[in-house]
């Protein structure tokens, strides 16, 4: 009898385990690409800015490295801007950049020339131009234009406005900067704008008039390949931010302590007073004036519109403390120019409350910008210095 099998035994597998690992590979593959594709979705129609933002910065630090983001820190100021930054606009052209010493400006500041009208403008984010991506949008480029011919009328040849403007600086920082930059540029005209960053150090507790109470330093941060990886899923930035391992890459979350609660915040508001405030605004003119320039103060124009007060009542009582804050910083201003005899620029009485000339409460659109330049060319061109006469 014929025991043997006309049917072939199985091929001997060599790696059994290859085609359940491959499936769980796809399964996985599969999970994971759904549950991206779930949180990008998310963040795209999710009611929370804050966590729209973090996947958009982060994703921005992953493409572009730790040079995308426009700050470094600086010993004595916190922070200052990063130098020759650049940054293509969004949309129509041009470009924010920073020139070599770290200001909004496309080229170094060249020496001072004896027949050149030199005018420094100083403040925080509304001299900087947060709100226009273009460096030939902010105010300081607007009023260079603007003044060439009140310029010419005083015997000047050129004009030069530079824009000496930090986001989020307070009076503190602005004085910092003066000192460092007036002895090097030598201005004939100083403006200055703040008023409204000077507000949220009065939101915190134990106030102190240098504003260490609230000020952190600027620690920048290190992207790895591991970390240009994570930061390109929405999926894992949304699980970050919600177990606090990230931190939004906004520069009040990198420059500044944790507000406290709005209640509180408030409450601190009406307990810290206007003076450091007012004290670093006198330092500020008196700097100006020992170096010979004509010193103007600008108040701060502010656009009370609704769907920017934020959709929650916190939001909308803090909004109600930073407007009640910037009333009284503006009185500050107004009063000062008259004791100190400087020039002022009313802009939250002459600025028009036009929603085209903003692009949130206290930022200029382009449009609002050239309004901007134009009230302040009404104001200080018929007083523009006259341009020395010639040595005998």
């Amino acid at each position: 009898m014929n025991t043997r099998s006309d049917t072939a035994p199985p091929p001997i597998q060599k790696y059994p385990w290859a085609r359940q690992v491959i499936a769980i590979a796809v399964i996985l593959f599969l999970l994971l690409g759904g549950l991206e594709m779930g949180a990008r979705t998310l963040t795209r129609q999710s009611a929370n800015p804050t966590l729209y933002r973090i996947t958009q910065d982060y994703g921005r630090l992953a493409s572009r490295g730790p040079d995308w983001i426009r700050f470094v820190p600086d010993e004595e100021l916190a922070y200052r801007l990063r130098p020759e930054f650049e940054l293509n606009a969004s949309q129509g052209g041009g470009k924010t950049i920073h020139n070599s010493e770290g200001f909004r400006e496309e080229a170094p500041f060249p020496p001072k020339d004896g027949d050149t009208l030199r005018i420094c403008c100083y403040g925080g984010s509304t001299t900087y131009g947060v709100g226009v991506e273009s460096n030939n949008d902010t105010y300081p480029a607007q009023l260079e234009q603007t003044l060439w011919g009140a310029a010419r009328g005083q015997g000047w040849e050129r004009i030069e406005v530079f824009n000496l403007g930090v986001g989020g600086y307070t009076s503190r920082e602005i004085l910092g900067t003066m000192k460092r930059t007036i002895p090097l540029l030598k201005p004939d005209v100083v403006l200055i704008q703040n008023a409204i960053n000077d507000v949220i150090p009065r939101f915190y507790p134990e106030f102190q008039a240098d504003y260490s109470h609230f000020r952190t330093p600027f620690t920048p941060l290190t992207v790895s390949h591991w970390h240009k990886l994570l930061y390109r899923s929405h999926a894992w930035l949304t699980m970050a931010h919600g177990l606090g391992w990230i931190r939004p890459l906004s520069l009040q979350s990198q420059t500044q302590r944790p507000m406290p609660p709005v209640d509180e915040a408030l409450v601190n508001l009406d307990a810290n007073p206007t003076t450091a405030f007012e004290d670093n605004l006198r330092a500020e003119v008196a700097l100006a004036r020992e170096s010979g320039a004509q010193v103007w103060l600008l108040t701060q124009p502010y656009l009370d519109v609704p769907d920017f007060a934020g959709p929650d009542a916190d939001s909308r009582k803090l909004e109600g403390g930073y407007r009640k804050g910037l009333a009284q910083h503006t009185e500050v201003v107004v009063r000062l120019s008259k004791e100190m005899n400087t020039g002022l620029v009313p802009l939250h009485e002459s600025m028009p409350r036009e929603r085209a000339f903003y692009s949130d409460p206290i930022h200029m659109s382009a449009a609002g910008n050239q309004r901007k330049a134009a009230l302040i060319a009404d104001s200080m061109g018929p007083t523009l210095p006259k341009h020395p006469a010639p040595a005998n």
